[in-house]
């Protein structure tokens, strides 16, 4: 029986060093995906999307080929990942849409993008248009936005449910829009801005959000049941 326990202890120890192995190596793979968008990014700023090539990324981050391509296969792929931190903001990850939840995340994502480097307002523009050129990247942001737009109607349908309220649903998609575009708009000015003070921009998300997913005190009806 002693050597069963002993046995099993050290299966345990082996797991917790293979687990702390595996998010170490994720955080290794991260900082290395930064480090070729921060260089892409830069390419991108300088000569624009579409005269650089994966060799100048190379160049400019100081890796081969064939270790860029460990992370990302081609130059749509990095594309595609500045994209994704540029429009939307991913906020189709929410929990929720209070005022205070969607400001902070807004703000927290800023303070990533901020760190990619991705902050000139020229590159900005030019990746949001060269979206729209090359298939692959625009059929990739189009589902994203819908994919996003979609948990975001869901959200706000669920809090008016809690609510025991009820909004057309041409409004309630309405507002969604409307967020999405205040919010891309939002990065549209802090890439013209790179200095701009993110607790200003919190306030701003926050008191617009709060125009658009007004805050209903829930009702108690009979039973708890929303009539």
């Amino acid at each position: 029986m002693a050597r069963i326990v002993f046995t099993k202890k050290w299966a345990e120890r082996i797991q917790l060093q293979g687990n702390k192995l595996q998010a170490a190596g994720a955080v290794r793979e991260g900082a290395v995906r930064d480090r070729i968008l921060l260089a892409a990014s830069a390419c991108f700023a300088e000569r624009g999307i579409r005269p650089v090539s994966m060799v100048h990324i190379c160049d400019a981050v100081g890796m081969s080929p064939s270790e860029i391509r460990l992370h990302f296969e081609t130059k749509d792929d990095i594309v595609l990942a500045l994209l994704e931190r540029l429009q939307g903001m991913g906020l189709g990850d929410l929990p929720d849409l209070r005022p205070e939840t969607v400001a902070a995340f807004v703000c927290e994502r800023l303070r990533s993008w901020r760190a990619t480097g991705a902050s000139n307002a020229a590159f900005v523009l030019e990746a949001v248009a060269e979206g729209t050129r090359r298939a692959r990247v625009a059929g990739a942001t189009a589902e994203a936005l819908a994919l996003e737009r979609h948990a975001l109607v869901a959200l706000l349908q669920a809090r008016m449910r809690q609510a025991c309220k009820a909004l057309p649903e041409a409004e309630v998609r309405g507002r969604v829009f409307a967020l999405q575009c205040f919010v891309e708009g939002v990065v549209l000015r802090v890439a013209r801005e790179p200095d701009m003070d993110l607790d200003i921009v919190g306030e701003s998300v926050r008191r617009f959000v709060a125009q658009a997913v007004p805050s209903f005190e829930p009702e108690t009806p009979a039973f708890g049941v929303c009539a």
